[in-house]
C-alpha cells in the first residue's frame, strides 16, 4: 500500500524538527511521498504561522531537499493557507510565482462580518466556547454558520487545491453547544460540499483530532465522507503532522474507513491510489 503525507507541519511553523527529519523518518517508514504544509504567514503575531523572512528559507530548504532524496522519495513543497477575510492574503499572491506544488486551504480563526476580533476553532476547549459567548452572544448556531459560510466564501474566492479538516468546528463540541445531528447542520455541509464539488477540490480525511484525543472521529464525519462518495467527491488521507512521528498516525485506519464507506481510490493533486 503507498502511504504518502501531504499535511505536514514543521520548525518553520507550529511544528517540531527540522523538514529533513521527515523526509528521514518518512523514507524509513516507506512514504511514496511527502508534502510539507507551514501555516500561511498573517498579518499578526501568533505562534503557529510562517513568518514571511522564513517562507522563502522553507521553499529554498525544500528545493534543496527534493534534490538531495530524489532517488528515495517524492518532496511536493505546499503550504497551508489561513482564510480570513480582511486579514489572509489572497492564497493567489504567494503561488502565483510557481514555488508552490499545492495549497491546503483552511478555516482556523471566524471572522464576524463587522468586527475585527476572531473565534478561534483550534484552540483550547474553553477558548472554543468563550468564543461562542463572546463573539456571538452565545448562538452556537450563528458560530457554526459563520465558519460555514466563511469556508464557502474561501472555495468560491481563492484558488488551492486540498480543503482541510473542513468540519473541524465541531472538535471541542462534543455534540455539546450544538448537534451535528440537526438538520440546519447538514444542510450547511451539503452546502460546503456543492461547492467544493463545483471547484473540483480534494476533501481530505483528516486524522489529528483522533490521535491527539481532541476528538472521537476524523474530519470529515463518516457521514459526510458518504456524501463525498455519493457525490463523486475526490478523498485523500492526510495525518496533519505536527512531529515525524505523527507522520503516519491513523493513517491505516483512515484507510479502513474509506474502504468501508465504499471509496475504492484516494486521490491526491499528483497520483491516484486504489485502495
Amino acid at each position: 500500500m503507498i502511504k504518502y503525507n501531504f499535511h505536514t507541519h514543521s520548525e518553520y511553523c507550529d511544528g517540531k524538527d527540522d523538514i529533513e527529519k521527515y523526509v528521514i523518518k518518512a523514507i524509513e517508514k516507506e512514504f511514496y511521498a511527502i508534502g510539507f504544509s507551514p501555516h500561511s504567514p498573517l498579518p499578526f503575531e501568533n505562534p503557529w504561522s510562517i513568518s514571511n523572512n522564513n517562507l522563502e528559507k522553507y521553499i529554498h530548504r525544500a528545493a534543496e531537499l527534493k534534490e538531495k532524496y530524489k532517488n528515495k522519495i517524492k518532496i511536493f513543497t505546499g503550504i497551508e493557507f489561513d482564510y480570513i477575510p480582511g486579514y489572509s492574503d489572497d492564497f493567489k499572491n504567494i503561488s502565483g510565482n510557481g514555488s508552490l506544488d499545492y495549497i491546503i486551504g483552511s478555516v482556523h480563526l471566524v471572522k464576524k462580518n463587522g468586527r475585527e476580533e476572531t473565534w478561534f476553532i483550534d484552540g483550547k476547549e474553553e477558548s472554543f466556547f468563550d468564543g461562542i459567548n463572546k463573539h456571538f452572544n452565545g448562538n452556537a448556531k450563528k458560530a457554526v454558520e459563520s465558519f460555514y459560510q466563511q469556508t464557502i466564501e474561501m472555495i468560491k474566492t481563492q484558488k488551492f487545491d486540498i480543503i482541510g479538516h473542513v468540519d473541524k468546528v465541531k472538535m471541542h463540541n462534543k455534540e455539546r453547544a450544538f448537534s451535528t445531528n440537526g438538520q440546519w447542520y447538514k444542510s450547511l455541509t451539503e452546502s460546503v460540499l456543492k461547492e467544493i464539488k463545483k471547484h473540483n477540490i480534494i476533501v481530505e480525511l483528516n486524522t489529528r483530532g483522533v490521535y491527539t484525543g481532541k476528538s472521537s472521529e476524523y474530519f470529515p464525519s463518516e457521514e459526510i465522507l458518504q456524501k463525498c462518495l455519493k457525490m463523486d467527491i475526490p478523498v485523500m488521507i492526510n495525518t496533519d503532522a505536527h512531529s515525524p512521528e505523527q507522520l503516519d498516525m491513523h493513517y491505516h485506519e483512515a484507510l479502513q474507513v474509506l474502504k468501508k464507506t465504499g471509496f475504492k481510490k484516494i486521490n491526491t493533486p499528483f497520483f491516484d491510489v486504489d485502495i
